[in-house]
């Protein structure tokens, strides 16, 4: 069976709320695409936001968020975190590297979840917390599924993967799909005609008469004229789209030894 490289797919969304457990941690993750900068340009910093919710009910079937670990590429260091932001419920957070918001490796996990990654360590209700997380890195990584590891209430939880920063290099490759469409869009142009400063100046030489004189036109009357003018109105219209991939499956093929798959070819293996 031939060998296929393909970009590697994520979820934007995970919900832990339906994964059983002794005590159920109702909380659901979504990448939050519009705030986040996951394909920067060229002097940007790659950025990644979330939104996590507490979907739970009042009652002991359901423990309340005490931190959670998202598992990013281990070459992800603290001094590559910039902007890092944490709002609870509206509120925003105090947010300190190394402490509350710090990455743990693979030889010093989380020890509640046995997790490394990025670390966040701010809890959240059950039932109906709010947090909205946002962090940079100071140069781009690939994007792929980012297990998120849940800690609450003696109680954790693992497996759900959601999109994040992974490793590049060899171990995948790079695919682009482009899709035709047809945009339009109404356009209303309403016109407008404004009055500029009015400048008043006087001709020929003034008429003085003596004594008391009767005025000719009408008393506390108005002179009215008429402009035309031909216009061109210019409307820049810019359009654009935005993309979310869906649930990933996997075709898996046979299992060799060496550093490549042997019937891949040169592929497009960035």
């Amino acid at each position: 069976m031939s060998c296929k490289c393909a970009r590697e797919a994520c979820n934007a969304s995970i919900d832990y709320t339906q994964v059983p457990g002794e005590r159920i941690l109702p909380f659901e993750f979504t990448l939050d695409v519009e705030n986040s900068n996951l394909y920067p340009a060229a002097g940007e910093n790659q950025r990644f936001c979330y939104t996590v919710e507490g979907r739970g009910a009042d009652n002991s079937d359901f423990a309340d968020l005490s931190h959670f670990v998202m598992v990013v590429c281990p070459g992800i260091t603290e001094e590559m975190l910039a902007n890092v932001r944490v709002v609870i419920d509206g509120v925003p957070q105090d947010v300190v590297i190394g402490e509350n918001v710090e990455i743990k490796t693979a030889a010093q996990p989380d020890p509640t979840t046995d997790c490394p990654g990025l670390k966040v360590d701010f809890g959240l209700d059950k039932v109906d917390g709010v947090m909205q997380f946002c962090y940079e890195l100071i140069q781009p990584f690939a994007i792929g599924a980012v297990q998120v590891c849940v800690k609450g209430g003696q109680q954790t939880a693992s497996g759900l993967a959601i999109c994040g920063p992974v490793c590049g290099g060899e171990s995948s490759c790079t695919v682009y799909g482009s899709q035709r469409a047809t945009v339009c869009v109404p356009v209303t142009v309403t016109p407008f005609a404004s009055v500029g400063d009015t400048v008043t100046r006087c001709c020929g030489s003034p008429m003085v008469t003596p004594g008391t004189a009767v005025c000719g036109g009408t008393p506390m009357g108005k002179c009215v004229f008429t402009i035309s003018q031909d216009v061109c109105i210019t409307v820049p219209v810019s359009f654009g789209a935005g993309a979310v991939v869906g649930q990933y499956s996997v075709l898996c093929g046979g299992a060799d030894t060496g550093e490549s798959c042997p019937d891949c070819g040169g592929g497009n293996g960035t």
